[in-house]
This record gives structure tokens, sequence and C-alpha cells, in this order.
């Protein structure tokens, strides 16, 4: 009869924090018409205005990206008497365009407050809101699973040591993927035409940080 192995199962929680090297202006304009073309049109019309206000602001037309497009119908309710009672009815008031763009660029304040002043003079007048992340998601996430492993390995070496066994060869790793949030949301304008003087921010935004965690199984002796 095989004698059972003798293990220990170590879950490792890792983490990383690091300042944002990224920023990102989300942007959203919304044209209504009754007309489908015409809210098309006008739809059309903002985002070339958006797309000159970033390039006046010094980027280039291509670095604006459409995120998504959507064009739907719009009513609204309408009150009338019926009797002694009050009904209501949809009434058709249009179409609505609307599109979601977005820039990302190296984050420099000075950038960010001539972005954030090109795009308020802009007749496109956008909402808009101001996010910082990290531009190599792959390496944040690489040092958080390093540290999970350390983090494991330490664990089972010092259980290992107080109950008089040695730690053996590694037998199985089990993670679960999951999605690290890298993303630090900062300020929201809705819409940037209030925005009439030149804009003096000074963003410092504070570090991501973020866990994860990693299941490993050791053989001991």
């Amino acid at each position: 009869m095989t004698e059972e192995k003798r293990t220990i199962n170590i879950k490792g929680t890792g983490y990383a924090a690091q300042i944002p090297d990224t920023v990102v202006l989300s942007m959203t304009l919304t044209a209504q018409n009754k007309e489908y073309s015409a809210a098309m049109k006008i739809g059309s019309q903002q985002v070339e205005m958006l797309r000159e206000a970033i390039v006046e602001a010094g980027f280039k037309a291509d670095d604006l990206k459409t995120i998504n497009f959507d064009v739907k119908t719009k009513y609204e309710n309408e009150e009338y008497k019926e009797g002694k009672s009050t009904r209501y009815r949809q009434i058709f008031i249009g179409f609505e365009c609307s599109h979601d763009l977005r820039l990302s660029f190296d984050f420099d304040n000075d950038r960010l407050n001539n972005a954030v002043d090109t795009i308020a003079a802009s007749l496109s007048q956008p909402k808009i809101s101001i996010a910082f992340t990290i531009k190599n998601a792959d390496a944040f996430n690489d040092k958080i699973l390093k540290s999970a492993a350390e983090n494991a390995r330490r664990k089972a070496e010092i259980l290992c040591a107080a109950s008089g066994v040695k730690l053996g060869k590694l037998l199985e790793i089990s993670y679960y993927w999951s999605e690290v949030n890298i993303r630090r949301e900062n300020i929201v304008c809705a819409p940037l035409a209030a925005l009439s003087e030149e804009s003096s921010f000074n963003f410092q935004p504070d570090e991501i940080k973020a866990s994860d965690t990693v299941d490993f199984l050791w053989e001991i002796e």
C-alpha cells in the first residue's frame, strides 16, 4: 500500500502599488434632432470639431479613438386628461446620436491642462471624465503574481519550520484569473463650457494599489 503524501496548501496574496503614468480623457458627444439624418450630421460635425481641438492642443487627429457609437429614439411623457383621470402618453421628440471617445497620453500636468482648456473652448462641448491608469498593465500584474508566490512560500516555510517538518517540492499551482483594476477616476466635468478661463489644475494622482491571490500545494517531508 502506497503511503499518502503529506502536503501543505497555502494561499499566497500578492500586492503592488504604482503611481499612474497615463491620463485617459473619456468624452461623450450628444446630438439630437427630429430628423435622423440631421442628428447624424450634427454628431459628425461635433466629432470633427473635437478632433480639430485636440490637434490644436498638440495631438494627432487619430489619437482620438471612438469607443462607442449609438443612435436611439427619444420620447417624453405628455400629461393629458381623460374624464376625471390624468393619463400620460409618450411623444416622439427625435433621434439622439451619441459618441463616446477616448484620448490617452503620458501623464503631464501642463499637457493635461492644455488639452482640457482647448477642449473646453471647442464648440463640440463634450462631457468629459479624467482618469489615471498604468500604461504597462502586464508588468504591473506580473509584480502582483510574483508577490503572491513569494508570500505563499514564506508562509509555507514558516509553518513547516514551526511544525518540525521540511518543505518539499511544489506539486500544484491553482490560479483563477481575475481582472485587476488599474484605473483611477479623478474628476468629471459635464459639460466643459463652464471652464471659460484657463484652468490650472495640479493633479497629483494617488498610487494605484491592487492585489490578487494564488493557491500553492507543496509536499512536506
